[in-house]
């Protein structure tokens, strides 16, 4: 008893009953916002394949292997017609992960290349050069596997300019623009014959 003759609460209660109703506002708060995250994830996702492959109006998910070497596979539609493939695959670049998002037609022209991820942290300034346009553009229109070349070295149809100081991040993204490539053809190409055999 206190000098005022009311009980005393012990502060062992006090924090429990904060915890308790803390611990409440967040699982509500959680409820109630994971259906809109899930659906902003999505849009971000289908925006993310859209802008690799631009010519798709649709896209469907393809199962993959375990050791496929991809994070997942899209057919990419338009009309109902397959016109191509999207695809991720993730390395480690200079200052860790990066994932590459890569669309391809059905002859393996690459149509786009997407750099970044939940924990691309290369270099500002220098390997976070990864993202712009100056250097995914580079890959548009040439078929993998190709080299990434330093400036003054000779370039042709199967280089890409690699980023000035930033060779391990521009060798990253090749290396998994190669590696996706060749993984989805080699996904899709079992699939090509099964059904011409159909025919």
């Amino acid at each position: 008893m206190n000098r005022k003759g009311s009980p005393r609460v012990p502060c062992y209660l006090a924090l429990a009953v904060i915890t308790l109703i803390a611990g409440l506002v967040l699982g509500a708060t959680y409820r109630l916002t994971k259906d809109p995250i899930a659906v902003q994830e999505r849009r971000k996702a289908e925006m993310a394949r859209a802008a690799v492959m631009p010519e798709a109006d649709a896209f469907r998910l393809l199962e993959t292997a375990g050791d496929a070497q991809v994070d997942w596979v899209y057919e990419a539609l338009r009309d109902g017609a397959c016109v191509g493939y999207v695809a991720q695959g993730t390395d480690r670049g200079f200052g860790g992960e990066i994932e590459v998002i890569i669309g391809l037609r059905t002859d393996g022209e690459i149509t786009g290349v997407s750099v970044g991820g939940a924990n691309f942290s290369e270099t500002a300034g220098l390997g976070a050069k990864a993202k712009d346009a100056a250097f995914t553009d580079g890959f548009v229109g040439k078929r993998a596997p190709l080299t990434v070349v330093k400036a003054g070295e000779t370039k042709s149809e199967s280089t890409v300019d690699a980023i000035t100081s930033a060779t391990i991040t521009s060798k990253a993204v090749n290396d998994t623009v190669t590696r996706v490539s060749e993984a989805v053809r080699a996904l899709v190409e079992p699939r090509e014959n099964a059904e011409g055999d159909a025919q």
